[in-house]
C-alpha cells in the first residue's frame, strides 16, 4: 500500500513539474531586451492569452547576445527566441540560420560623476574624449582635471551600441579603463569625479550607484529624441529566431513593435519602437 501511494505521489509530482514547465513562448539573452520584455510580460500574457518563460539573463557579464543566439538556434521558431542587443553581422546570421527582427532603439547614455559640472557635450567632443584627443575636462567647460575614460566594449564582432561612439575597439583611448559589467561601469563612474563612461539606459535606471546622464548636442536620451533621430547614440534591440519566426513568436514581435502599453513602458528607458 505504501509503495502504491508513493508511486501515485511521484506521478503527481512529475505531472505537476511538466505542467509547470510548459510555456507557449520561451526567451533569454541580452540584459536590456530582457528588462523591457520582463516589464511588459504580465500585460502581454493577459492580453494575448499566451504564457512567456523568461529565462534569467546573464548579460551583465557581456554574453547576452551569445546566449540569445544559442537559445534561438536550439529551439523552434514558433516558441523559442533570443533577445539581442547588437546588430548581428551577415556571417553570424547565415552561419546560425537566424532571422532577426528589430523592435526598438535604446539610447546609449554618456555618463559622468554627479559632481561634474558638465551637462552637455557635442557628438564630436564625445568622440574626441573617447578617442583620447580631449584629455582634460577644462576643454569642454569643466574643471581643470584629467578625464578618466571608462569603457565596456562588449560583443566586438557585432555592431553593439558603443560603436555609435567609435566604430572599433582599437580607436578608443589607449589610456582607458575597461570594465566587464554594466554595474561595474556605473559604480566606477559614480565613485570617481573625473570619470566618463557609457551605459544603457536600462542599467542607468536600475543602478544603485547614481550617475549624471549628459545631453548630446543639446538633446537628452529620451524616447522622443531617439525616435526622431536627434539623439545620436543608440543600439538596436531585436528578437532572433532559427529561420522565419512563426505562430506565437510573430504575435509577440508584433506586440512589441506596435502596442501602446509597450511604448509607454519603453519611454522610461528612452527607448523608441521600430515599426
Amino acid at each position: 500500500m505504501k509503495m502504491l501511494l508513493g508511486s501515485i505521489m511521484l506521478a503527481l509530482l512529475l505531472s505537476g513539474t511538466a505542467a509547470a514547465e510548459h510555456y507557449d513562448l520561451s526567451a533569454t539573452g541580452d540584459h536590456s531586451v530582457w528588462v523591457i520584455t520582463n516589464d511588459v510580460k504580465k500585460v502581454f500574457e493577459k492580453e494575448s492569452g499566451l504564457s512567456l518563460q523568461l529565462i534569467p539573463e546573464m548579460a551583465i557579464v557581456g554574453k547576452g547576445c551569445q546566449k540569445g543566439i544559442g537559445h534561438a538556434t536550439s529551439g523552434k521558431p514558433d516558441r523559442e527566441f533570443g533577445l539581442i542587443c547588437c546588430k548581428l553581422d551577415d556571417r553570424t546570421i547565415d552561419n546560425h540560420g537566424l532571422k532577426v527582427y528589430p523592435f526598438a532603439l535604446e539610447p546609449l547614455a554618456i555618463i559622468v560623476n554627479r559632481k561634474n559640472p558638465v551637462s552637455n557635450l557635442t557628438l564630436q567632443q564625445v568622440k574626441e574624449i573617447f578617442f583620447g584627443t580631449i584629455t582634460n575636462w577644462k576643454a569642454v567647460g569643466g574643471s581643470d582635471e584629467k578625464i578618466a575614460v571608462i569603457t565596456q566594449l562588449h560583443c566586438p564582432a557585432y555592431t553593439p551600441n558603443w560603436k555609435s561612439i567609435l566604430n572599433s575597439a582599437e580607436r578608443f583611448s589607449k589610456n582607458r579603463v575597461d570594465v566587464k559589467t554594466q554595474p561595474e561601469m556605473a559604480k566606477t563612474v559614480s565613485d570617481f569625479k573625473q570619470a566618463i563612461g557609457h551605459l544603457e539606459m536600462t542599467s542607468v535606471r536600475e543602478s544603485s550607484d547614481p550617475v549624471k546622464v549628459l545631453s548630446i548636442d543639446g538633446y537628452a536620451p529620451t524616447a522622443e529624441n531617439v525616435g526622431s533621430g536627434r539623439y545620436p547614440l543608440v543600439g538596436q534591440l531585436s528578437v532572433a529566431t532559427r529561420g522565419d519566426a512563426a505562430g506565437n513568436v510573430v504575435s509577440f514581435i508584433d506586440y512589441m513593435k506596435t502596442n501602446r502599453k509597450v511604448r509607454e513602458a519603453m519611454a522610461k528607458y528612452g527607448m523608441s519602437q521600430v515599426k
